[in-house]
């Protein structure tokens, strides 16, 4: 879900932190990593991504509760995407005072939708950015002990993604232990195909991104050796339209909600359709890798993530 142009306003109007960030930050990924943000009217439990930057995400009655108030201007919009239940939203945002797991009050961008972000008894989620923290530890304790490091480069010491170039072509990476699975958009899956990393198998799934939506992807077959910067491919899945997926099997069709034709990240590009080449490629890597993963580690000076985890095989 994109909230960048109300993100950016929110950070450029943001101060300096005064105080220095703390050593270390720990999280328990049981099977999703959770935390406190105190805000000035109260506490509130969140999930925690590290999907996108700094900033908190609210759902509509939390921050209703709480009794939060969009800045004025360009604090509300509405904003349309496939990815949304219903196709649009209502996005209202402030800079808020809160301090995230207990590293400190600061001044975070906040968001919040009038459509649930993530379901009860969570009340939104905030990004593993918005800690001021030098390092935090993800610790999962269903993975695998032992293993391997692999050390993924950040796109920036403030990002949260990963840029993997493939031929001529940059790839969005971002870690999520929300998703079950990974998903690739179209355009990503298009070239890990051209780059032979992958094949199409024909078997239609559906991936459900928030609450109440439910979206069709169509899994894909790593070829053997296939990694993402040396972390292998598991059970990558591709989006794609709900035309598609009734093509390949009607009976998997059923129950996908929300489908649009207008869904640049299920447009697939071809030398005939120039003119709607759909969104930048993304990936997003689930827990079908990070349940192998004992541990993920974002080092914010380093500009790094290190995962370790032990594959079988």
């Amino acid at each position: 879900m994109e909230t960048r142009p109300l993100l950016l306003c929110l950070l450029l109007a943001s101060a300096p932190l005064a105080a220095k960030p703390v050593p270390l930050v720990e999280l328990v990924a049981d099977p999703i990593p959770l935390t406190k943000v105190q805000l000035k009217r109260g506490p509130v439990n969140v999930r925690v991504s590290l999907g996108f930057d700094k900033a908190l995400l609210l759902n509509l009655a939390p921050a209703q509760a709480l009794g939060l108030k969009p800045f004025p201007i360009f604090g509300k919009f509405k904003f349309k995407n496939p990815q949304i239940p219903g196709g649009e939203a209502i996005i209202r945002g402030n800079l808020v005072s809160g301090d995230v797991g207990g590293t400190g009050k600061q001044k975070l961008p906040t968001v919040w939708i009038d459509k649930d972000v993530v379901p009860p008894p969570q009340a939104g989620v905030v990004s593993v950015m918005a800690f001021d923290a030098e390092r935090v530890i993800i610790r999962n304790p269903s993975g695998t002990p032992g293993g391997r490091a692999y050390v993924l480069p950040r796109a920036g010491r403030n990002d949260s993604d990963i840029k993997w170039k493939l031929g001529g072509d940059t790839v969005r990476v971002v870690l999520d232990f929300t998703s079950e699975r990974t998903v690739l958009n179209a355009r990503a899956a298009q070239i890990l195909e051209r780059e032979g990393l992958v094949r199409r198998l024909g078997r239609v799934g559906l991936w459900s991104p928030v609450p109440a939506l439910t979206l069709p992807v169509q899994q894909l077959s790593p070829i053997a050796g296939a990694n993402m910067m040396g972390l292998p491919l598991q059970q990558p899945f591709a989006r794609i339209t709900r035309d598609e997926a009734k093509a390949l099997d009607a009976r998997a069709a059923a129950g996908i909600e929300g489908d649009s034709p207008d869904d640049e990240d299920a447009i697939v590009v071809t030398a005939k359709s120039k003119e709607k080449e759909g969104r930048a490629p993304w990936m997003l890597i689930g827990r079908d890798v990070l349940k192998h993963c004992s541990s993920v580690v974002l080092d914010r000076q380093a500009a790094t993530w290190t995962l370790t985890c032990a594959f079988a095989g």
